[in-house]
């Protein structure tokens, strides 16, 4: 009888322990590279609860044990995940047409925003969608359009996009899973919150070089490991 009971309560515990729900953190990155993916959707299918990834691609979910996490984003292969660990995760997506992904490749990023730029400039929107001062004076009503006018707002937003884009290519190159992995013992489970916790910014990253990069992965480590 009190061998019952005694399995019976590890049973009961066990269960708790497997249906503990808790603060599921992760990344998520565009298949074989080291692009981050925001604004894509993981749905945890078990409990009927979502998160957004940031502009980081990281994302807060809450999980249990056994969970089931749906990731998808428009352009993109879904794909599912079960919780295993309580470990923050690296996901990854697959471009839905690979197609899509040659065309892309075939001509750089830097080459397509030029060109949505200079698309901007035909329809008489200059400078980014700045006016300088003597286009005022010589034509007013130019200077009016490309101060007020939608293509100068759209300009001036893309301008905006690429300037953060840029950056965080720059910080991508600096920091990222391959450079972290050779130059630490970091474990798999611990990867996605490292990068969170000791992601660099670009005000920083755009003076380093490839030792000022390996240095600070390494001291951000030890201050990791100390703070675990």
């Amino acid at each position: 009888m009190r061998f019952c009971l005694l399995c019976l309560t590890i049973f009961l515990c066990l269960k708790a322990s497997a249906q503990e729900i808790f603060e599921l953190k992760g990344i998520v990155f565009q298949y074989g590279g080291t692009e981050r993916i925001d604004k894509a959707t993981v749905y945890n299918q078990t409990r009927h609860l979502s998160s957004v990834t940031d502009d980081f691609g990281t994302f807060t979910v809450q999980a249990a044990l056994g969970d089931t996490l749906l990731i998808s984003k428009s352009n993109y292969q879904e794909t599912t995940k079960t919780v295993l660990k309580k470990q923050n995760l690296i996901l990854y997506l697959k471009l839905a047409l690979q197609l899509d992904e040659v065309v892309v490749k075939a001509k750089s990023v830097k080459q397509e925003q030029l060109e949505i730029l200079d698309g901007y400039r035909a329809k008489g929107v200059y400078n980014n969608g700045k006016t300088p001062f003597l286009m005022y004076i010589f034509s007013p009503l130019t200077a009016l359009n490309n101060l007020l006018g939608s293509d100068a707002k759209n300009a001036r937003t893309f301008t905006k996009y690429i300037a953060r884009e840029n950056a965080e290519t720059v910080v991508d190159r600096r920091f990222n899973i391959a450079l972290i992995k050779n130059n630490t013992s970091i474990k798999e489970s611990d990867m996605a919150e490292f990068m969170y916790l000791y992601r660099p910014k670009y005000e920083v990253v755009k003076y380093w070089n490839d030792y000022d990069a390996i240095n600070y992965i390494k001291k951000s480590f030890k201050k990791y490991q100390k703070a675990k």
